[in-house]
């Protein structure tokens, strides 16, 4: 049985969640012993009521977790947990990891960017121009397009990403035997056809419930470099990735609307408080400081994980100090040194002057 297995099932418990997973994984060390944990030590460890712990209880009496995870491999998909060590280092950036991401088509790989997407769901004809024009000015680069796969901006994006040849990646709100909306059903399986992944940290039957959809918008953000909002009310969803997105140091995005639409409110709200304006691909392309060409697909990346990864994903060819780095990285000034290091040994960085680093000229 292996530890996938284990925190699989661990995830389906009632009440579990996150937080609770990774304080038991702290006590228990081994998802093994958290699985097999008695009721009494589970008490103990997450002081909740007996009720709460009965039904955790229950629920583990009717699990076969390696059946569980064959079941799941045996529909195509994958399963990472967050003891495992291919789980995603973004992703344990947040304050609650998923305890098990569950994916439908590729492994995720290393891109030179990930660009989430995200905005209304009741979009416009300029809402869905704009997030065409865009995304079809990255055509060729080196980019994830990563959203929700709801109605209206999210669904575009994905469109527009596979018209452009990009690789996109759908975070869901459900499991994937219960696609939401039912009418991006086909929209979903050109995505994992064409080189994507749909993810979930639920299991396949699971609901698209309310709940869900809040949750989903924190792994967007995490697994993104930066978050664009293309139309939003003041009270839209997409603006609770931007808070996530804010809590993980990605940086923000926003195209600006007229004025006078309710779907401009929200966007427009978000420049008023320091988003950066995006009007055309070319400025993307200058955030990331591309100039006006951007990284091809297949292009050289260092085969490292962890901090070294996520440090040379904000480095370019231009200079970049070591305040910026640990700003645009979210990790400590120790992380960063450590990593750098790493990158120096591996040739994939080089010291630029004094406290500041660019990447290699041979390998950007």
């Amino acid at each position: 049985m292996t530890e996938t297995a284990y925190w699989l099932a661990i995830s389906c418990w009632p009440g579990i969640g996150s937080r609770r997973a990774l304080y038991l994984k702290q006590h228990l060390g081994i998802g093994e012993a958290v699985w097999q944990a008695d009721a009494t030590t589970l008490q103990a460890i997450l002081g909740l009521r007996p009720e709460a712990i009965a039904q955790m209880v229950k629920e583990r009496q009717g699990q076969d977790p390696g059946a569980m995870l064959e079941r799941i491999k045996r529909a195509g998909a994958w399963v990472l947990s967050f003891a495992d060590d291919d789980y995603p280092e973004t992703l344990r950036q947040l304050f609650d990891p998923p305890i098990v991401i569950l994916g439908w088509g590729e492994l995720l790989k290393q891109h030179a960017r990930n660009l989430a997407v995200v905005g209304a769901r009741r979009m416009t004809s300029y809402g869905r121009q704009i997030t065409d024009q865009l995304i079809s000015g990255l055509a060729g680069s080196d980019v994830v397009i990563i959203s929700g796969l709801a109605r209206g901006v999210d669904g575009e994006a994905h469109k527009a990403a596979l018209a452009s040849g990009l690789v996109t990646w759908a975070v869901l709100g459900s499991g994937f035997g219960n696609l939401y909306p039912q009418q991006h059903r086909d929209l979903a399986l050109r995505i994992v056809e064409n080189g994507g992944t749909l993810l979930s940290e639920y299991w396949p039957d699971a609901k698209p419930e309310p709940h869900h959809f809040p949750a989903r918008n924190r792994i967007i953000a995490a697994l993104a470099d930066a978050v664009l909002v293309i139309e939003a009310d003041e009270k839209s969803g997409s603006l609770i990735t931007v808070d996530h997105a804010l809590d993980l140091g990605r940086d923000i995005w926003a195209v600006p609307g007229n004025a006078t639409s309710r779907f401009s409110r929200g966007t427009n709200n978000l420049l008023r408080h320091g988003a950066t304006l995006i009007a055309s691909s070319e400025d993307i392309l200058a955030e990331w400081n591309w100039g006006t060409t951007a990284p091809q697909s297949g292009e050289l990346v260092p085969p490292l994980e962890g901090c070294p990864q996520l440090v040379y994903r904000v480095l370019t060819d231009q200079i970049s100090s070591l305040e910026d780095i640990v700003d645009n990285s979210g990790l400590t000034t120790s992380e960063v040194l450590a990593a750098l290091m790493e990158l120096e040994l591996g040739g994939w960085v080089e010291a630029a002057a004094a406290q500041s680093y660019r990447r290699t000229p041979a390998k950007t």
